[in-house]
């Protein structure tokens, strides 16, 4: 089973040792935590998740960019959420109530991005990772690093440093 159980109330907590020490002795392989927004598979690397939990009450800031979800309080710190279906510009999801939201830690900021599902952990080694191809056009290429094809499905790995990037170029 998963480290990363989404179903729970409480939140699972990563603190992406596992990545780091296999990074550290000399592999050449990353973990990837990978969820579905809409009909696309993404992937982010797991040193970045710092927990999964489900979305809590979020609260809309007015005024904000309209990749903004809103904000929660998680455990007394304020934190942003973004809504990938707005950055992506794809159609809101049909079941909010299963959204799932990754709490992510990027250059000391913690930001979360709403995700419709949670699905796995995925080990890759780094020969298996390709460029960011010119012909995705469900992800703006700006916010990929690279793909992977898993087993029938490419996995668009996100580049968590982007994502920051274009809130704050936005405001």
């Amino acid at each position: 089973m998963s480290q990363f159980a989404t179903a729970t109330e409480e939140p699972v907590v990563a603190d992406g040792s596992d990545a780091l020490d296999s990074n550290q002795s000399g592999s050449s392989s990353i973990q990837l935590v990978s969820f579905r927004v809409g009909e696309i598979l993404l992937g982010i690397d797991i040193r970045y998740v710092q927990e999964i939990n489900r979305l809590l009450d979020v609260t809309p800031v007015p005024g904000a960019s309209d990749r903004i979800h809103g904000v929660v309080n998680l455990r007394g710190d304020v934190v942003t959420v973004l809504d990938l279906h707005r950055i992506f510009e794809l159609p809101p999801t049909s079941t909010p109530q299963a959204c799932r939201n990754l709490v992510l830690r990027v250059g000391g900021e913690r930001i979360g991005i709403m995700v419709d599902q949670v699905s796995d952990i995925i080990n890759v080694k780094l020969s298996e990772l390709s460029g960011r191809p010119s012909n995705i056009g469900s992800v703006d290429r700006q916010f990929i690093d690279s793909v992977y094809l898993n087993e029938d499905e490419i996995v668009v790995l996100l580049n968590a440093e982007q994502l920051i990037a274009a809130i704050d170029n936005e405001n």
